[in-house]
C-alpha cells in the first residue's frame, strides 16, 4: 500500500476503528528524500505501539478497512473476522460492517463460527447455515442457538441433569465418531430436568436439526420405575437416558477402572471398593432410604411402591450396592494410595475399558 494513500485514509479508518476500539489514531510518516521505510505507529489510549507490533485483532480490522477504502471492491468475502476478537468486539463488528457495506454500495459475504456475530447481525442480514457445502437452514432463531449452545455441526444435544459435566464428556469421548456428532448442555437437577414436552419444544424450536437426549442419574429407582419414566419420552428424536449404576461418578468407581487409573492389580482394586462400602454402610443406607422417599412422592403419590426394604436388597447385586457414586468418588480419594484417585487423575486418564454401554448405544440410535 502507498504511504500518501494510507495517509489520505486513515481518517476513515479511524472514525470506522472507534466504534470497536475506541479512540485509535494511525501514525504514518515518510520523507521521500531520506526514508527507506514506511514508519507507522498506532497510538491506543495516548500509548504509541509500532503498527507490526499490534495484536492480531487490530491488524486484521485494519486490514480490511484498508482493503476496502482502496480497492472499492463491489463484493467483499471475509473468512471469520471474529477470531483474535474480543466477543463485544464481535458483535459490534457485524453492525459495523452493514454501516461500511451501505455507506460504500458494497455488499459482504461473511463466514463466522461465532454467535456473537450472528447475534450482532442487523435485522436485514441474511443469516445462512452451511455444512458440508449444503444448505441446513435460513431460520437465524436456530442459526443463533446451535452457536450459542456450541451445538454448530452436531446432530444431537445431551441435556444434562448435572451443571458439571466434565466426566459425562468423558464418557462420551471414549467414542470419537460418537463425540463429534453430539453437544451437551449442563442442568439443575432432577427436580429441574428437561420434561418430554420442553424436550419436544427445544426440538421444534431449532427446526427439529437435532435429536434430544435427557440424561438422568438412575439414584435408587427400580428397573420397573426406569422403564416407566423412559416410556414416558418417547417421541421421534427424543430419548431419556439413565446412568447404568446411581449416577456418572459410578462409571469411574469400578475395579477395572481403578486398575488401568492406578496399575494396581484387580482384585486390589475391587478391596478399595469393599472396603469403602463397609466402611460407610450407615450413611450411604441413609442417603439410599432418602432418595427413595422423593422416588416414592414423584411416582407413587396414591401408594402401591415397593418397600425400601426390598428396593435395598434388589441393589446389592449391583456393583455399588445401593451407593451413590457421588459419594463413593468423595471416599475413594482417601483410600486409594499415593493420591492416585482425584478428579484431576480420572479426567487426565485417557485408556480404559469401555464404560456406559447404554449410553453408547443410545447415542448411536439416534444418531443413525
Amino acid at each position: 500500500m502507498h504511504w500518501t494513500s494510507f495517509l489520505q485514509k486513515k481518517y476513515q479508518i479511524e472514525d470506522w476503528l472507534k466504534p470497536l476500539l475506541g479512540d485509535v489514531k494511525i501514525k504514518v510518516s515518510f520523507d521521500e528524500t531520506t526514508d527507506f521505510q514506511i514508519k507507522s505507529d498506532v497510538e491506543i489510549n495516548g500509548r504509541d505501539i509500532p503498527l507490526e507490533l499490534l495484536g492480531t485483532g487490530y491488524l486484521q480490522l485494519i486490514q480490511i478497512f484498508c482493503y476496502i477504502l482502496l480497492f472499492k471492491p463491489k463484493i467483499l468475502l471475509i473468512d471469520e473476522p471474529d477470531i483474535h476478537l474480543h466477543p463485544n468486539v464481535q458483535e459490534k463488528l457485524a453492525v459495523n460492517l452493514l454501516q461500511i457495506a451501505q455507506a460504500q454500495n458494497l455488499k459482504i459475504v461473511l463466514t463466522s463460527h461465532s454467535p456473537f456475530i450472528v447475534r450482532g447481525a442487523p435485522a436485514g442480514a441474511n443469516v445462512i447455515w452451511l455444512s458440508d457445502g449444503q444448505k441446513i437452514t435460513e431460520n437465524r432463531e436456530v442459526v443463533e442457538l446451535a452457536l450459542g449452545w456450541g451445538a454448530f455441526g452436531k446432530k444431537v444435544i445431551v441435556v444434562s441433569e448435572d451443571s458439571k459435566n466434565d466426566l459425562l464428556k468423558k464418557l462420551i469421548r471414549q467414542w470419537p465418531d460418537i463425540e463429534k456428532s453430539v453437544t451437551v448442555l449442563p442442568g439443575r437437577g432432577y427436580s429441574h430436568l428437561l420434561t418430554k414436552e420442553e424436550a419436544v419444544e427445544l426440538k421444534n424450536s431449532l427446526g427439529s436439526k437435532f435429536k434430544i437426549l435427557v440424561h438422568r442419574d438412575r439414584d435408587s429407582l427400580t428397573d420397573d420405575e426406569v422403564n416407566t419414566l423412559s416410556q414416558a419420552y418417547n417421541e421421534d428424536g427424543i430419548r431419556l437416558w439413565f446412568t447404568e449404576q446411581s449416577d456418572i461418578e459410578a462409571e469411574f468407581c469400578d475395579s477395572s477402572f481403578l486398575a488401568a487409573l492406578t496399575g494396581h492389580p484387580l482384585n486390589e482394586c475391587q478391596n478399595w471398593l469393599d472396603e469403602t462400602l463397609a466402611q460407610n454402610q450407615a450413611p450411604i443406607e441413609q442417603q439410599f432410604a432418602s432418595q427413595r422417599v422423593a422416588h416414592n412422592r414423584e411416582l407413587h403419590g396414591a401408594g402401591g411402591s415397593p418397600t425400601n426394604n426390598d428396593v435395598w436388597n434388589a441393589f446389592q447385586v449391583r456393583p455399588l450396592r445401593g451407593a451413590k457414586g457421588k459419594y463413593v468418588f468423595g471416599q475413594l480419594k482417601n483410600k486409594v494410595p499415593e493420591n492416585a484417585f482425584s478428579e484431576q487423575t480420572v479426567a487426565q486418564l485417557t485408556t480404559f475399558p469401555e464404560r456406559a454401554a447404554t449410553l453408547r448405544a443410545n447415542l448411536e440410535d439416534l444418531l443413525a
